[in-house]
């Protein structure tokens, strides 16, 4: 009676971290929303949140736009909703154009932390506070091509984490136009 007891409980958890487990791994992926071009990048756009072009600063580009940066912000109408909302500032160069890994010794309370993959990436980076708030700068790198990722976890009233499947979902999504 025991050892069936006891082979009933191995099999009923057995089944449960099948469960656990396969929803863990498809949380990013369950995520709704659109893309959004760039230019030279594509970006994720979970619902409930809006991007928007790169600032073209010094009139380089001829779209009118920065087509190498994109910024999403949650819960964000305006791109002034970018300064008082939670957002991931990504930012695309290639063989024209070199990024390097910002030094967390720039910000306080720097620590780096574990590796975050996603299928076509591996992201490297720290967290940090920059202005007071807690933020995230991550970077990844293929060959001649580079892309950062700047997330501000916390900002006004609301907070974001990389673990929420909004922000991995985010990662997962950024693809490099050819």
């Amino acid at each position: 009676m025991r050892s069936k007891f006891r082979m009933l409980t191995i099999m009923v958890t057995t089944i449960v971290m099948i469960f656990v487990f396969a929803g863990c791994g498809n949380s990013a992926k369950s995520v709704k929303g659109e893309t959004f071009d760039g230019g030279n990048i594509e970006v994720f756009v979970p619902e409930g949140w809006k991007a928007f072009h790169g600032a073209d600063v010094f009139g380089d580009y001829e779209e009118g736009y920065d087509p190498n940066t994109v910024s999403i912000g949650k819960g964000a109408e305006s791109e002034l909703d970018l300064f008082n909302k939670p957002m991931v500032h990504i930012t695309y160069s290639g063989k024209d154009r070199t990024l390097s890994m910002p030094s967390k010794e720039l910000y306080k309370d720097g620590k780096d932390i574990e590796d975050i993959k996603t299928s076509d990436h591996t992201w490297r980076g720290y967290t940090a506070t920059s202005v007071g708030y807690p933020i995230a700068v991550l970077f990844t790198e293929d060959g001649d091509e580079q892309i950062q990722a700047a997330v501000t976890l916390e900002n006004g009233d609301e907070k974001i984490s990389l673990e929420d499947s909004d922000v991995l979902a985010i990662l997962e999504g950024i693809k490099v136009k050819k």
